[in-house]
């Protein structure tokens, strides 16, 4: 099995990154292959809104998505990340949900296969934890669209140092797990 996480947030060794690899030792423990992008370290521009990818089983723009691409058809599971910036998925993130649009049928089916594994993880420094709970939420929709099995979503509340939700042991703990049970 192969498992890719991406992180939605600029700050490498973050909480939101602390977080995405937390899931993918989990899922290594278990044998799974893994891999992390920093979305913020790709190059790509965000969607043109162009219309190219509903003409043709690709998008228009020839950059560092494509790997995103490929990692999104191929891998079996998936661990996402973004912290909470200004009420909403930090820009990186946003611009990259928005280049999947190409992943997408003219009829709103995915052009990737059902069933793909996916576990969604976000720090937010507000420290009440469903403050942002209908972002988290949204972006589990547009995962289901995709025909992703979501497994949970785990998010750290009232951290603003980076690494500090590592104190949180409890949610560190879940998040492994989340990560090592990926596939059951």
């Amino acid at each position: 099995m192969k498992v890719v996480g991406f992180v939605g947030s600029p700050r490498k060794n973050g909480n939101t990154d602390v977080l995405v690899q937390q899931a993918l030792d989990g899922a290594s423990e278990s044998g799974a292959d893994v891999e992390k992008f920093y979305i913020n370290d790709m190059d790509f521009k965000g969607c043109q809104g162009c219309n190219y990818c509903r003409e043709v089983d690709a998008c228009k723009l020839n950059d560092e998505m494509e790997k995103a691409y490929d990692a999104l058809r191929n891998a079996d599971g998936f661990v996402f990340g973004s912290p909470i910036y200004f009420f909403q998925f930090t820009g990186q993130m946003r611009q990259f949900i928005d280049r999947c649009f190409a992943l997408i049928n003219p009829d709103f089916t995915p052009r990737i296969d059902a069933g793909k594994k996916a576990v969604i993880v976000g720090a937010q420094g507000n420290p009440e934890p469903d403050a942002f709970k209908s972002t988290f939420d949204e972006f589990s929709q547009v995962l289901q669209m995709f025909g992703m099995d979501v497994k949970g979503t785990f998010v750290d509340s009232g951290h603003h140092v980076p690494g500090g939700v590592k104190e949180n042991t409890e949610l560190m703990a879940q998040v492994k797990t989340a990560g090592n049970q990926l596939f059951e």
